[in-house]
């Protein structure tokens, strides 16, 4: 089994700032990016931004604060080691983001690359997953990883093509290389 399949459906509990955190949904996942969370796109924030991203994946997907003068309760008082902390959300969004990573193909000669959507990626994974069966609550609720999965499987049994997705030999592969490279550049130095 493709370990990043593995990673996606197989999950640990995390805490991040206290808060016992739900699975990343794709209804957390567009609620941080509505709130322009850096932690959402691997960025470091703030003390404050880390605490509302916690809050926000330790809620039901979609939930937002009620009041404008938002204070996070108990836990906004509460000293945290910021490093640690922030290492327990990486841990945290990486363990619910594993999605298969596929091939890049490179495009055919005067062939520009499609424009991207101005639709929220993940409001284009919650109509795909309804198509598949799942109602709107059970779609927002869907982990990122299990939804890039299902999406990816949903293309093959529609399609009849099989996608060319990076398997576990290659991705180390790949990462040997890397090091390789970066041990290479360092000697130079």
């Amino acid at each position: 089994m493709d370990a990043l399949a593995a990673e996606a459906f197989l999950n640990a509990e995390h805490r991040v700032c206290g808060l016992l955190m739900r699975p990343l949904s794709l209804g957390h996942s567009f609620t941080l990016e509505a709130v322009c969370s850096p932690f959402f796109h691997g960025r470091t924030g703030s003390e404050g931004e880390l605490r509302l991203a916690a809050w926000i994946c330790s809620r039901p997907a979609l939930a937002l604060p009620k009041t404008a003068g938002f204070k996070y309760g108990w836990f906004s008082n509460r000293k945290i080691d910021f490093s640690a902390e922030c290492a327990k959300w990486a841990t945290y969004v990486s363990d619910y983001c594993a999605a298969p990573q596929f091939w890049k193909k490179a495009n055919k000669p005067g062939e520009d690359a499609p424009a991207p959507s101005g639709i929220p990626s993940p409001v284009s994974t919650v109509v795909r997953l309804m198509r598949l069966g799942l109602n709107e609550a059970q779609a927002w609720a869907t982990p990122v990883g299990i939804a890039a999965w299902y999406e990816a499987a949903a293309y093959e049994n529609e399609t009849g093509e099989r996608l060319e997705i990076v398997s576990d030999a290659e991705r180390d592969a790949i990462a040997r290389k890397k090091a390789r490279e970066l041990a290479d550049m360092e000697d130079m130095n």
